[in-house]
């Protein structure tokens, strides 16, 4: 009776693990994440949630989460967001979210003081837990009153990976472009499904919307890599989100862009 109660449990174990797989763990893990900012601080919620090589941006630059978290001191205020676009691997096991944030300075009673657009990069970690790889926004947005969640599917399906310098590859090659043009660049390597959100404006899905965007791009912003510790340090963010492409069948065909300069390209298929 007992070895059957004890396989009884972890199969039950199996099907918690199984069942956070997919876009509804995915969104399930983004909120979950809001609701414990909101109802403890923003500092647990990113302990809980970053993963140990999980990067945030702090001043501009690609810092490690949890290393970065640790040191900053528990500060009163409600960060609160909630996702409006996930889409997920096809392995169920890696996608993003984005979607609107706001801030407000002690509780949900409080007038929203500063608000944005974030995006959020998860993965299932080798103990079957959602946790996030990086986490970057914008801010000074119109109030974004959007409540429900809109998957975003990429039909394109491929046969297997392909090398990982080729996101470098595509990368410089986008910044080269950039240089020259950039509503040539983008429009090389935007896909059909990418989502522009930049400083003060709602995120960009169509064409139009996101050409609008291009072009209002100051034109002394300049799309450049760091230093060169920076920049090794950014080529192993990427070379890190990109083996797990990899190894879920997924490659570059386009990008999303999460913010004005910093590097802050998510490249997917």
């Amino acid at each position: 009776m007992k070895k059957v109660f004890s396989i009884l449990i972890l199969f039950c174990c199996l099907i918690e693990v199984s069942a956070q797989k997919g876009i509804d763990g995915l969104i399930k893990a983004e909120k979950n994440f809001a609701a414990h900012s909101v109802s403890n601080s923003t500092k647990e919620a990113f302990l809980k949630f970053l993963d140990s090589d999980g990067i945030v941006f702090d001043n501009g630059k690609p810092v490690n989460g949890i290393e970065t978290w640790n040191k900053r001191e528990k500060k009163p205020g409600v960060l609160n967001w909630s996702p409006q676009y996930a889409e997920i691997a096809a392995s169920g096991d890696f996608g993003y979210t984005t979607g609107p944030w706001t801030f407000q300075p002690t509780s949900l009673s409080d007038s929203v003081v500063a608000r944005g657009q974030y995006t959020t990069v998860w993965y299932i970690n080798n103990n079957g837990e959602w946790k996030f790889l990086v986490d970057l926004g914008v801010s000074n947005t119109p109030v974004n009153s959007s409540t429900d969640v809109k998957n975003v599917n990429a039909e394109k399906q491929l046969s297997g990976p392909v090398p990982h310098p080729g996101l470098l590859g595509a990368e410089n090659d986008f910044l080269k472009l950039a240089a020259e043009n950039k509503i040539r660049a983008y429009e090389k390597y935007l896909s059909e499904k990418s989502i522009l959100n930049r400083n003060g404006y709602l995120p960009a899905m169509t064409s139009s919307d996101q050409n609008k965007l291009i072009e209002l791009t100051p034109s002394s912003v300049q799309y450049k890599q760091k230093a060169q510790k920076c920049q090794d340090f950014w080529i192993w963010v990427m070379f890190t989100v990109r083996q797990l492409l990899m190894e879920r069948q997924k490659t570059i065909c386009g990008f999303g862009d999460g913010g004005m300069g910093n590097g802050r390209s998510l490249w997917k298929c």
